[in-house]
């Protein structure tokens, strides 16, 4: 199995939190559909935003994803998916975790990417993929981001820049089950 999912940041205080949203709700439930009709066919990583008090972020987007409290804990319906679960301090999965390692030591070279931010730890990891050599796609319609724009505009700069293919979460399930067969 070379290929891996990698669910970035589905946590409390990005889907009902300090900064959640409906469209965050929806987006928590599709993926739990999608992580589900899966079953064992791809690699499950899960990123969960973490950050320690006084975190220099805060003084970006203020106090959020405090370690050991229910923001930084993995949404109620993905909790229970077996999945391997890195805690990040940056917008990026790649930066100053083990995340490369553990794709290595597994033969991962295929990633699908997709979770909140869009625009932020989405994009962010996305470059980190680029940077490894990965392929790339990310799964436009499991992503949400701090609005439909700036969710558009991410998408249009990681193709642009990064020339990674964005589908949607129909047409992953499809080549992921295509490429096990």
């Amino acid at each position: 199995m070379n290929t891996a999912v990698i669910v970035v940041d589905l946590v409390n205080d990005f889907v009902s939190g300090v900064f959640g949203s409906d469209r965050a709700i929806r987006v928590s439930i599709d993926i739990g559909e999608f992580l589900h009709s899966l079953g064992d066919k791809a690699v499950k990583v899960f990123t969960l935003d973490t950050h320690i008090p006084d975190d220099p972020e805060f003084k970006v987007w203020g106090e959020h994803c405090l370690i050991d409290t229910w923001g930084s804990q993995q949404v109620e319906n993905l909790a229970k998916i077996d999945g391997y679960r890195i805690r990040k301090r940056h917008f990026d999965a790649f930066h100053h975790t083990d995340l490369d390692g553990f794709l290595r030591a597994r033969s991962v070279d295929r990633l699908y990417i997709f979770g909140i931010s869009t625009d932020i730890c989405v994009q962010h990891t996305v470059a980190g993929a680029f940077f490894r050599y990965y392929d790339t796609t990310i799964v436009s319609d499991l992503c949400a981001a701090i609005s439909p724009e700036r969710h558009l505009e991410a998408l249009s700069f990681m193709e642009r820049n990064y020339g990674f293919r964005n589908i949607n979460s129909k047409k992953a399930l499809e080549e992921i089950n295509n490429a096990v067969k």
